[in-house]
């Protein structure tokens, strides 16, 4: 790494929340398609709708406390190699990411509470159930637009990751810039 920032990481709880919300992701991504195209019993496909709304409030409570860890802890310094358009383009990007990763699993929320179904949300089997958003009971046309907002946004969501990948293996070919260090742990 070259310029100011280097040997600077993240703060280690923003690191575990980060690989934790990736390979959250990568489960959501897989049970959302899967769930919704494959050829698998209702009964089975319930299964995994319940374990998808499960794990898309697990998913929020790991994004809200993403969120506050990095509003209350330092960030790694902008780095002196990149141009300020680069460093802001980088801010925007992480910004997107923040709002797609919020906006997925609230409109999840809000499609499950306007399902004509009305099926509960169980989190860690019967631990938690989850409430619906009020007054939106059974309102299919709510459920209709959060449907959209929630597909739409997976579909922002997975071309921000590419985004973010691709600028990681950018950096690292065209100014020799591992960024991979700011988000792993190390002992600098």
């Amino acid at each position: 790494m070259s310029g100011a920032g280097q040997g600077n990481r993240y703060h280690s709880l923003s690191i575990l929340l980060h690989w934790s919300i990736v390979l959250g992701l990568m489960f959501m991504f897989a049970s959302g398609l899967y769930m919704v195209y494959a050829d698998i019993s209702r009964a089975d496909q319930f299964r995994l709708f319940q374990i998808h709304k499960a794990s898309g409030v697990i998913m929020l409570w790991a994004i809200l406390l993403r969120i506050g860890v990095r509003i209350f802890t330092k960030a790694p310094a902008a780095l002196d190699a990149l141009t300020p358009t680069e460093n802001l383009q980088a801010k925007l990007g992480h910004t997107a990411l923040y709002i797609a990763l919020i906006t997925m699993p609230l409109s999840g929320w809000l499609m499950v509470s306007a399902s004509p179904f009305g099926l509960p949300t169980l989190v860690f089997v019967d631990w938690i159930n989850w409430p619906h958003v009020p007054g939106v009971a059974r309102n299919k046309a709510i459920e209709t637009i959060a449907n959209n907002v929630h597909w739409i946004t997976a579909i922002s969501l997975a071309t921000l990751i590419l985004g973010h990948i691709s600028a990681v293996v950018w950096h690292k070919k065209k100014h020799k810039i591992n960024l991979l260090k700011r988000m792993w742990w190390s002992k600098q």
